[in-house]
């Protein structure tokens, strides 16, 4: 049997091998590093740090104390997160909220939008909805 996920114990972070996949909900106490196009049947919750590989996918929700999208990764469900969210080029989800700061690069797409710090968008994106008290800021692409 073939185990998809390493654990380096001096930074708490697992990390997930490329092209992996899980049928059951995934739960991790501590940081995860997910490779380049994982996919999630189920719900993905991390404790610390979560980043979310290029191309990986979703189906459930995630939450996370911080999170950074990788470009052209989806979130199927709502992703929420508690210090920072960051959605990288062309990255996708339902909905997102976060208790800090939400930063979104160009071609991302998120149904819902909510944000206790400032929401920074960079370049064209697509949001059908900001929820209210939402300070944005808009960038003109670098």
């Amino acid at each position: 049997m073939k185990c998809f996920i390493k654990y380096h114990p001096h930074s708490n972070t697992f990390v997930i091998e490329k092209r992996a996949f899980f049928d059951e909900p995934l739960m991790l106490e501590g940081n995860l590093i997910v490779g380049q196009d994982v996919n999630f049947w189920k719900d993905l919750v991390v404790t610390g740090r979560l980043e979310l590989g290029k191309g990986s996918v979703v189906q459930g929700n995630v939450k996370a104390e911080s999170a950074l999208v990788c470009a052209g990764a989806q979130v199927l469900g709502s992703i929420d997160a508690v210090s920072e969210l960051i959605l990288l080029d062309g990255a996708r989800a339902n909905s997102a909220s976060c208790a800090g700061d939400i930063y979104m690069r160009p071609g991302c797409a998120v149904g819902s939008v909510n944000s206790g710090g400032t929401l920074e968008l960079v370049g064209k994106v697509t949001i059908k909805k900001v929820e209210p008290l939402t300070k944005v800021v808009v960038r003109a692409e670098e």
